[in-house]
């Protein structure tokens, strides 16, 4: 009996250890925060590496959870926070729940946000451009002084974005419509080099590649992927995409046209 007495109370121990641990709030002290770009890159470089997707108390983020709030619109009310845990080689997406003075400013945040970046680029399209500086995969460095003349395209993507992969084939059809013609054609992406590299042996894209290019993103404010725009030539800013544009590629290949003709 007393035998039977210990047994069950061990059971009991472990079935309360097990609570508890589920229960013990994530110590978000003992990884390092990095951004979703480079999240990304050491999940694509290191694809056997874990990753963990819990709520502050460490319980699992599961598909069943996600549907869950998304089926009860609470799903704005949690943000994520990438993580790198360097103690176990892992990585590790933390799905914090926001006050709700946190979601009403990150809301006010998204407005006020949406706003400046529609008038910058408002205030951008149709002025002329005092620098671009590219360089491709290859090295090559490229600016307004030796693509004056020229039509400039320009391609915004990344790796993982598929209505970007979707694109390649049209747009490599626009590229060599124009086969000789005064105009270049750039894809800008902020992926690295050996990303990129790796990814092309699977992929056809015939633009000059732009790796590592947040600094152009930012100068453009890029809204959203993929995401298209033409540079006449005398360097004035002429823009393809809007979310409400349908057609983005037979609008870039007309743009492109009416701008070699002038």
């Amino acid at each position: 009996m007393k035998s039977k007495n210990i047994f069950i109370f061990s059971i009991i121990l472990l079935l309360s250890n097990i609570v508890l641990s589920q229960e013990k709030k994530f110590n978000i002290e003992e990884c390092k925060k990095i951004d979703r770009n480079e999240f990304i890159e050491i999940q694509k470089t290191n694809p056997k590496i874990i990753i963990k997707s819990i709520f502050e108390n460490g319980k699992p983020y599961t598909k069943k959870e996600m549907d869950s709030l998304i089926k009860n619109s609470k799903i704005q009310n949690y943000t994520q926070i990438f993580l790198k845990d360097t103690i176990n080689n892992e990585l590790v997406i933390l799905n914090k729940e926001l006050t709700k003075e946190e979601i009403k400013n990150k809301e006010t945040e998204q407005k006020r946000k949406i706003k400046a970046e529609k008038e910058y680029r408002n205030e951008l399209d149709g002025s002329k451009l005092e620098e671009l500086n590219l360089e491709d995969i290859n090295g090559v460095k490229f600016n307004l002084e030796n693509l004056k003349g020229k039509v400039i395209v320009l391609n915004f993507w990344f790796t993982q974005c598929k209505p970007c992969v979707a694109e390649f084939p049209e747009l490599n059809n626009i590229k060599e419509k124009y086969k000789n013609q005064d105009v270049e054609f750039f894809a800008v992406t902020w992926n690295n080099k050996e990303t990129i590299e790796k990814f092309l042996l699977n992929h056809k894209l015939d633009f000059n590649i732009i790796p590592n290019g947040k600094l152009i993103i930012d100068k453009f404010k890029i809204p959203h992927y993929p995401y298209n725009i033409v540079i006449d030539k005398n360097g004035k800013v002429e823009y393809i995409n809007d979310v409400l544009v349908l057609n983005v590629l037979k609008k870039l290949d007309n743009k492109v046209s009416e701008l070699l003709k002038k």
